[in-house]
């Protein structure tokens, strides 16, 4: 993502913040409610796909290790400058 891109996304979320806060105070709970488990859902949704990568790699590592090598030089720079999705 471009920083413009991610300013964007951020000022879109927080007009959404601001959306369901406002909805709140008028006593639209469940206008508020709903703006908060998607922001739950998104999150979870990210924290899941984080954790995949880690188990992936920590699978790689112990992989390698059992194998009695490491990784090259240029394979970790191969993986930091195209890390898999």
């Amino acid at each position: 993502m471009t920083t413009s891109t991610d300013a964007r996304s951020q000022l879109v979320e927080l007009a959404a913040e601001r959306d369901a806060l406002r909805a709140q105070l008028e006593g639209d709970l469940p206008s508020a409610t709903r703006w908060l488990q998607r922001k739950v859902w998104r999150q979870a949704a990210a924290l899941d796909a984080l954790h995949r990568r880690v188990v992936s790699q920590r699978f790689v590592l112990r992989t390698l290790d059992e194998l009695g090598r490491s990784l090259t030089a240029a394979e970790y720079r191969a993986d930091r400058e195209h890390p898999a999705a």
